[in-house]
């Protein structure tokens, strides 16, 4: 295939559905999660726009009225869309946040509607307080931003998954094959990396095959300071723009690796539609040749469509065997092998940039307590280590030791995958409990 051919039926209809409008989706979507876990970021706004810094009380009240004012909208929202917001309730394990709903983290109805009623209600208390003056909660107002969180995905990132949507999986294993040589050859950091990956793996969580959110798409938004708010945004920008030129390096000899055959296929029938059914243009398109070893006796006709059934039955009956047998499919048993597994496979992930061990008191904590299953029927692992002081390292967290390399979230994560490896237990999911 010509490198202007690969461009037409591969590279740009990526790209346009990377730069599709996505942001308005996002924020009017029903059924999100607000935080509002603390004032550190209301506080730094203040202190940055009128020079004083407000009383700790102060502070406390304004959170607790807009605490009490998200409960009521939740309520609200959980009497005119109950199934929203019981759908909403069963994904939080899956999404891994440290927060607690009711307490600090809240289902509301959109942050278009939502997210400034409570802005003002805090900022209304703090003037009631004599914390600010109605003047400087207009400037305050404009610089406390809201952020997607650190569970959050950004809109660039809904972006990025839209456009691999539509890709099927050998694609998509062609895709990362490219990506991984592309992050040991240099081209891409660590973050971009990551991001990309998670991206191209997991997108179907967040968007559908047509580039839509799914109907389980969970937004999460907390208030930020609006420098930081920047930052984060010129960060997201950064992982797009590395997407982006990582799809225009891509070449057609992308089409000749192992196994990419659906990718040659697909490409070649989106140039011939392209022609079909416009007038004076002859349109020709060679099959792909598909040949047999199935022999027919003189006796009794055996069709090949048969056979290939047979086969197909045959295939299937003994992947439902494997499964039956799987590790996956007998959940106690499952817990016991991660557990035995688990503190000596964790000890040996614990080296730099993530934790390292030291006296075996975390790795030794880590438990797998639970096996459930999502709506969609994956194994979901619920595991536990000692919180006190481990916790303070989750990417997320209150407190300067906050850190995305040493969460020890990541940490369990791969150690868990890595010993489920072993048993070729498919796709799951992982979550503190």
């Amino acid at each position: 295939m010509s490198k202007q051919s690969f461009e037409r039926a591969f590279q740009k209809p990526l790209l346009r559905k990377l730069d599709a409008e996505a942001r308005k989706a996002v924020t009017r979507q029903r059924g999100q999660l607000l935080v509002l876990a603390d004032t550190k970021d209301l506080e730094a706004v203040i202190l940055a726009t009128t020079g004083t810094k407000p009383k700790a009380s102060q502070l406390k009240k304004a959170l607790e009225l807009a605490k009490k004012h998200a409960r009521k909208l939740q309520s609200n929202f959980k009497t005119r869309n109950k199934r929203r917001y019981n759908a909403i309730v069963a994904k939080l394990p899956e999404i891994r946040l440290s927060h607690t709903l009711n307490e600090d983290m809240f289902i509301v109805s959109s942050f278009s509607r939502s997210i400034t009623t409570i802005k003002n209600t805090m900022l209304k208390t703090l003037v009631a307080e004599g914390a600010i003056t109605s003047e400087q909660s207009k400037d305050v107002s404009k610089n406390l931003h809201k952020g997607h969180g650190s569970s959050g995905n950004a809109v660039s990132q809904v972006q990025i998954a839209s456009s691999v949507s539509a890709l099927d999986a050998p694609t998509k294993k062609l895709l990362l094959y490219n990506l991984e040589g592309a992050f040991r050859s240099g081209d891409l950091d660590k973050i971009s990396h990551r991001e990309i990956k998670r991206l191209i793996t997991d997108g179907d969580q967040i968007v559908t095959k047509k580039g839509k959110l799914t109907a389980n798409y969970v937004s999460v938004i907390a208030f930020q300071e609006g420098s930081e708010n920047i930052k984060d945004s010129a960060e997201e920008k950064a992982v797009k723009a590395v997407f982006r030129k990582f799809i225009g390096d891509l070449t057609p000899e992308l089409l000749n690796m192992q196994g990419s055959s659906t990718l040659k296929e697909k490409s070649a029938a989106l140039v011939v539609n392209k022609f079909k059914g416009k007038k004076n243009a002859k349109v020709k398109s060679k099959p792909v040749k598909m040949h047999t070893r199935t022999k027919v006796s003189s006796k009794g006709a055996v069709s090949k469509a048969s056979v290939a059934l047979s086969a197909k039955k045959l295939k299937t009956a003994k992947k439902k065997e494997r499964a039956k047998s799987s590790a996956a499919s007998q959940p106690l048993q499952l817990l016991g092998l991660l557990n035995q597994k688990l503190p000596e496979t964790v000890r040996k992930n614990m080296k730099e940039p993530s934790l390292v061990n030291r006296s075996g008191r975390f790795s030794e904590s880590v438990k797998v307590t639970e096996i459930a299953q999502t709506p969609k029927g994956f194994p979901s692992i619920g595991y536990t280590y000692q919180r006190n002081p481990y916790q303070v390292f989750e990417e997320g967290s209150s407190g300067e030791w906050s850190n995305g390399d040493r969460d020890p979230r990541d940490l369990i994560d791969k150690s868990i995958r890595e010993i489920a490896a072993q048993f070729a237990i498919g796709r799951f999911y992982t979550r503190r409990v």
